[in-house]
């Protein structure tokens, strides 16, 4: 197999063309809907970027005034408008960074990434933080909360790297997300995910991780084409062994090809069959 031609079925895919590139709101719905999951800002992590397909092109540049580049800008007023009318989700989900999941895929993802039985039952088994917990404590008494009032409420307003650790590790396990950004003053507006996006929940208790694990993985390979399993597992932070069973699945219904090189690329890949 050779590079090439597998980055452009991404190029494709990932709208990296300027005939493809997403031009608004609506086109940027329609390519978060497509992908199931997106980078918001960054680029060159093996999936989907919304910046990179509003810009129609691979890995653009960072230029040095970033309110001057069109495609930050589109990103970063989409970022507020569609999560803001829950057609999609936006927090710090991929890979560490910001991003963006489809609605269709964000059951899966819940039951790939939250734990059941809640903050307190992870803080208790010490996957949570300190400071995490007093923040959910408050988001759970006062309903959404801005950035500062969290900050006292926790007793964190003069620890902020703490408190900036605690906001990313309460993204990344699904339990409180942004909701709004006010601009004058500048502030983040935060609320808990059982008060957000409650029907998701709901969904994700119906699926089993197994089930979950594929679906995600499904719509990655048909999208991307190729991709390293292990590194898939750590961007999307899902469990080794729940990709594994889901890339064998894959294998057996003749949809991926696994342990598969391709020429000027080091590791070993796993490739959508019909491009192979």
């Amino acid at each position: 197999m050779e590079l090439d031609s597998l980055e452009r079925h991404r190029d494709h895919h990932f709208r990296r063309t300027q005939r493809r590139r997403v031009a608004g709101e609506k086109s940027a719905l329609a390519f978060i809907n497509e992908v199931g999951f997106c980078a918001g800002f960054t680029a060159g992590l093996g999936v989907p970027c919304l910046r990179e397909a509003i810009a129609g092109e691979r890995e653009p540049k960072i230029p040095e005034h970033l309110q001057h580049d069109y495609a930050i800008g589109m990103t970063w007023r989409i970022k507020d408008t569609l999560p803001a009318k829950r057609l999609v989700y936006y927090g710090k989900v991929i890979g560490g960074r910001p991003g963006f999941i489809a609605r269709d895929l964000l059951g899966a993802f819940l039951r790939l990434r939250a734990e059941p039985g809640g903050y307190l039952k992870l803080y208790r088994n010490g996957m949570l933080s300190q400071c995490g917990k007093l923040v959910m404590d408050s988001l759970s008494k006062r309903g959404a909360s801005e950035t500062m009032a969290l900050k006292l409420a926790s007793g964190y307003a003069k620890r902020r790297s703490e408190f900036d650790r605690a906001m990313k590790e309460l993204q990344g396990k699904f339990l409180a997300l942004k909701v709004e950004e006010h601009y004058e003053p500048f502030t983040y507006v935060w609320d808990t995910m059982e008060h957000r996006w409650p029907d998701a929940l709901k969904e994700s208790r119906a699926l089993s991780k197994n089930e979950a694990a594929y679906t995600v993985m499904r719509r990655y390979f048909e999208v991307a084409g190729f991709g390293i399993e292990r590194a898939l597992s750590r961007i999307l932070a899902i469990d080794p062994s729940l990709v594994d069973g889901a890339a064998k699945t894959l294998e057996r219904e003749k949809i991926i090809s696994r342990e598969r090189r391709i020429a000027g690329a080091p590791g070993s890949f796993s490739i959508l069959r019909e491009l192979i």
